[in-house]
């Protein structure tokens, strides 16, 4: 269950006299989830009634309840939506890409992708460019054929003979 974007707003508790309130701005996020859930505990107000009133669904109260009698504050802090490992790109399958460019410096991204796939890893051209970059051992870009200073010379003393 990931993080939902909350309204920019706030909310003010009120304590037992009119100077007495304190405001809870939504976005401070940790304190704002935990405010729902002292409110949720102390009030004798309905869930629902305080969950819209932080905008937050029934089930993602209950959610960060848990994770909060799990794990204190730190259940609170939004965690990054997506996987947070690669799927794809595993240590092992780094270790065959970084052997492949040191053993042949010469491959290409699709010419080491077409080898791991020879030996069973499904992987992209552009995940194997993006471990060779990880590494510092992409390959330099070239436009054309290299031609050095002396070629050229030679070329254009041909040229007017």
């Amino acid at each position: 269950m990931g993080s939902k974007k909350v309204k920019p707003c706030s909310v003010t508790i009120r304590g037992d006299t009119p100077a007495r309130s304190f405001i809870i701005r939504s976005e401070d996020i940790v304190q704002w989830r935990y405010e729902m859930i002292r409110e949720g505990s102390l009030s004798r107000e309905s869930i629902d009634r305080i969950c819209q009133k932080y905008n937050y669904s029934r089930d993602m109260f209950f959610y960060y309840k848990g994770k909060f009698d799990a794990e204190g504050m730190m259940g609170l802090v939004g965690e990054k939506p997506g996987p947070k490992n690669p799927r794809k790109r595993t240590e092992d399958v780094e270790r065959f890409i970084i052997e492949l460019r040191f053993k042949h410096p010469h491959l290409n991204m699709y010419e080491i992708t077409h080898r791991l796939k020879e030996e069973g890893y499904d992987i992209s051209p552009r995940s194997v460019a993006r471990t060779l970059q990880g590494h510092g051992l992409s390959l330099k870009k070239t436009k054309g054929k290299r031609h050095s200073k002396t070629s050229s010379i030679k070329a254009s003393c041909k040229a007017k003979t």
